[in-house]
Formats: structure tokens, sequence, C-alpha cells
């Protein structure tokens, strides 16, 4: 290698370079390193890979033109800079980042053109910049985090608010005007308490304390829109820091829990329902087992009676069913329970009249057993087995005491005496009946036919609208 810096040029030089904390190195004009400062070497070192790697005699042209990596592009582009240093002497400058086999580096490059005579060298410096680039990305990380962050709690639908350690609200996002109906403008500066229930047993400061010393993060609490609304609301929350750690606010974040709450609460009530009514149920049908066996010669007619009035239960409570076990019209019912005995409306024996009515579950099932109680007689000895009279089924609204007023009546048949024995079916056509709808109930079986009257409260019905 050939230069025209002689040993005591070098020399002088690497006692000025050393003393600096830039790593230097100068390259003659073919490339070669010819020299370098202790900062230099310790670079290189540092870099790991080729130890000979930016040595002393190495070609740095070369090193540059060769690299490959994250960095090549930048290595290609410091390759013309070197050149057309040498050609023009104009200082080039660029930053680059360099990674070490442990940590992430950024350097800056300057390189500028030294003449000794016809000579010319390069003067390479690398200035250590990574503290600066770490510095700007943690603020441009931070600034896309704040961005992030504003960006998320105005698209929530959760309502976040936070206030100062005096409890006066100072942020309100979107989400928290369509939860409580303040506009930002009117509630910022007040008092979280403005959304507190009357008579409220907590106070605001009670919360904060509890939040700074980290005591409570979530609870469930009800609060109070501006139109008076009460929201039930999922809080979670948590103090707010400045960068010494002070704690400045509290945040909280309000969830809507309102329609699950009310929900929960009808799951329940319906749940107790439906225990209720399966109590109610088995009771009956116990009743029917004990009735029918009691009045059953045979094991037959034990099986044959209960199952028929077991089919009639479970008829009324399809049609509750299928109605959300709110009201059964008393005309449906009337068919539903007669259909099994005759085609009700191709048959000329039977007439069904009267205004459109509601039933209530407990009228349902109760005029329901009656209806096929009075149905089976009928068949076995009424007009549906002797074909012949009439079995007219009317009600009406009495407008004086408001009673539904139901009627039975089968005539122009003939029957031989009174039943000798009452069973359940009498049982339910006189005791339960009025029993269970405390209702008024008249049963009369002569040689001239059949009469049932039942005159329910209004409380068991109401008129179809």
């Amino acid at each position: 290698m050939q230069t025209a810096l002689v040993a005591d040029d070098v020399s002088d030089i690497l006692g000025v370079l050393n003393a600096l904390d830039d790593e230097i190195a100068v390259l003659d004009a073919s490339g070669h390193i010819i020299a370098a400062n202790a900062a230099w070497e310790k670079f290189r070192v540092e870099n790991g890979g080729n130890p000979e790697r930016c040595s002393v005699g190495s070609n740095y042209f070369a090193v540059c033109t060769s690299a490959c990596g994250s960095s090549s592009a930048t290595a290609g582009i410091v390759a013309d800079g070197l050149t057309a240093v040498l050609a023009t002497g104009e200082t080039f400058r660029c930053e680059y980042p360099c990674d070490s086999p442990t940590e992430k580096r950024w350097f800056d490059l300057t390189v500028n053109r030294y003449l000794r005579g016809k000579e010319r060298f390069l003067i390479v410096q690398h200035r250590n910049v990574s503290k600066r680039h770490v510095q700007r990305e943690e603020v441009e990380q931070g600034y896309i985090n704040s961005n992030a962050m504003a960006a998320l709690i105005a698209s929530t639908s959760d309502a976040v608010i936070s206030y100062d350690l005096d409890g006066n609200i100072i942020t309100w996002n979107p989400s928290a005007e369509r939860l409580y109906g303040y506009e930002k403008s009117e509630i910022l500066g007040r008092s979280l308490e403005t959304l507190y229930p009357e008579g409220w047993p907590k106070r605001v400061a009670s919360y904060r304390d509890e939040i700074i010393a980290g005591r409570l993060r979530d609870f469930e609490a009800t609060r109070i829109a501006k139109d008076g609304t009460e929201r039930e609301v999922w809080i979670s929350c948590a103090p707010i820091r400045n960068v010494d750690g002070e704690v400045i606010a509290i945040s909280n974040i309000h969830r809507d829990v309102t329609e699950v709450r009310n929900a929960e609460r009808a799951r329940d009530l319906i749940a107790r329902e439906v225990i209720h009514r399966a109590k109610n149920m088995l009771s009956v049908v116990s009743a029917i087992q004990r009735q029918t066996a009691r009045t059953a010669e045979t094991l037959q007619d034990f099986n044959r009676n209960f199952g028929a009035r077991l089919a009639s239960l479970a008829k009324s409570t399809d049609l509750l069913v299928n109605n959300a076990w709110t009201s059964v019209s008393l005309r449906q019912l009337v068919a539903e329970h007669l259909e099994p005995f005759t085609m009700v409306e191709a048959d000329q024996h039977i007439l069904i009249s009267g205004p459109d009515v509601d039933l209530q579950p407990e009228a349902v099932q109760t005029i329901g057993m009656a209806i096929h109680e009075l149905a089976t007689n009928s068949a076995k000895y009424g007009v549906l087995q002797q074909r012949q009279g009439r079995v007219s089924i009317s009600w009406d609204i009495d407008r004086g005491s408001g009673e539904l007023q139901f009627q039975w009546r089968e005539t122009g048949i003939s029957i031989d005496g009174t039943p000798s024995r009452t069973g359940f079916g009498h049982s339910v056509l006189t005791n339960y009946a009025a029993t269970v709808l405390d209702a008024p109930v008249s049963y009369v079986v002569d040689g001239s036919g059949i009469d049932w009257d039942i005159k329910v409260p209004a409380s068991h019905f109401q008129a179809a609208s």
C-alpha cells in the first residue's frame, strides 16, 4: 500500500484522534484504512463478525460495497458518497443503523477530504447517536400511543370518565354523553356526585381513597342520567399518575349493565314462576291421581281415566306455553277440549257462542279440566252419547258485576235419575273450580239434562281487544 503520509504524520494524527470519542479512520485515495483511533478499534471489535473487517490495512470501499443485510442499502450510498468526496471535496453526511450482536445502534457518518500536496485522503468519522434515536422513537411511540388511546376512548362503547382529586370531572368521552345525557361542555368541572342517586351512601372521596390505596379496582353501582333514568353500571377504576409517580386524578370506565341486570331479574322471576307452576301442576296431578283411584273399579278404569285427565291438563298447558304463559282464548280452549269427542264445527248437536275473551293461566287450567269432565260425561250418557238434543256452551260478561258467566247446558236428552255417586269429575265441577277461581258454581243433573254454570271474577280474564 502506497501513501504520502509518513509514520511520523500518522503518529501525530493518531495522537489527536485518540483524544476524541467519535470513531475516526483515515483512508487513502484507494479506500484503504491507513490509520484509526482507539474508539474506531473498539467499535470494530464490538461489531463482531470478521475481526479483520474495518481494521487498518483493509479496504473500506470494499467493505461498503460488499455489505449485506438490513443496512446494505445505506452501505451502498456511503460507498458512492466516499467516491464523491474524493472527487469534489464536499462533505458527505448520513445516518445509518449498525446493530451490534447485543443492541440496536445508529451512527452519524461524516466524511471529509484531506489534501496533502497532490495526495487525497478521507477522514471518516462515526458518531454514536443511538440515544437520540431511542429518545426520538420513544417520543414517536408515545405520540402514536397517545393518538391510539384517544381514538380508542372516542370510539369505545363504554363511558370513559376521569376526575381530579377533589372529585370534579375533567374528561368525558362520547359514550359518557350517550349513557348519561350530559354534553361534555355542561358536565366538565362538575362533581362526579352529579351522577349519584339521592342518598347514595358512599361519597366520591371515599372511592378516591380506596382506589389510590389499591383496595378498589372495580365495583357495580347505580348512577342517574340527566333525564332521571337509573342506570346500573359496572365501574373499572385506577389512579392516574404524573411522570414523578404522583397520583393526580382517577380514571373510571362505566359499562352499562342495566339490560343485563333486568334480564337476570326477569330470568329469576321466570324461574321462580316455573317452580311455582310446577308445584301447582304436581298438586293437580296428585289430586287427579288420588280421586281417580278412589272411584276406579278396576286398574283398567284407573289407567284410562287417569290418562285422559292428564291429556286434558296437558292440552291446557300446551295452549298456555304456545302463548308464552300469558292468556288463552276461551273459544280456542273450548274447541281444543271438545276435539277428542266430536268434530265441533260439523256437529249440529254442539252450539258455541260468546264474545272474545282471554283467560288467565289458572282459569285456563281449571275451566279446561271442567270442560273435559263435562264432555266425558256427555260422551257416556248425554248428548254426545245419545246423538240427540243439544249441548249449548255460552258465555258473556255481566256489565254490573264484571264477572264472566260461563254455562254448559245439555237439553233434549233423557237421563235415568241422578248419578248414584260422585267422583273426581263432580269434585272438579263443584269444589275445585269454585275454590281455585273463587267463583260461584252451580251444577245440576236431572232427568231433563245437565246444567253447569260458573261466574269467573274479572281478575281471571279480560275481554279481547
